[in-house]
């Protein structure tokens, strides 16, 4: 019978790790529909990905066209809302913790999006940072009210 409680436990902590592994990526979808509803234009459709989450909070990396940048959400009410845009300032736990985050959560956060980003090419993570650094269209499209 003591050899059963090791394999139990087992079980019942993949069971979980599952579990949470499909709500995350249930999260990961809503985020980035929020964000093609919000941000998508006629032939221009935003491409959001990675997303990190942690807690109430994720990064998504979103580029459209030649422009990129970062997205800061966090979940209120059981629905994820977009707090900010930004581009690099985003990797600053000082700047998440303006934001709302605990200086822990923003940690985790950035060592999170920073593992994300190694599977994505470098080229495309340069283009996160872009945004608010050249003052073009993209600039104006996200500081502006999201579409209706």
């Amino acid at each position: 019978m003591k050899h059963n409680l090791p394999v139990a436990a087992w079980l019942a902590a993949s069971l979980a790790l599952t579990q949470t592994a499909h709500a995350a990526d249930g999260d990961v979808q809503r985020i980035q529909a929020l964000i093609s509803h919000t941000y998508d234009r006629p032939g221009h459709k935003v491409e959001t990905s990675p997303v990190v989450i942690e807690s109430r909070y994720a990064l998504a990396d979103w580029t459209q066209g030649s422009m990129g940048g970062r997205a800061l959400l966090r979940q209120h009410d059981g629905r994820w809302e977009i707090v900010a845009c930004g581009g690099d300032g985003f990797k600053d736990p000082a700047q998440l913790h303006d934001a709302g985050l605990s200086t822990g959560a923003a940690k985790r956060l950035i060592v999170k999006l920073d593992a994300a980003e190694r599977s994505v090419d470098p080229e495309r993570v340069k283009r996160f940072g872009l945004f608010g650094k050249t003052g073009g269209a993209m600039d104006d499209a996200h500081s502006a009210q999201p579409k209706s």
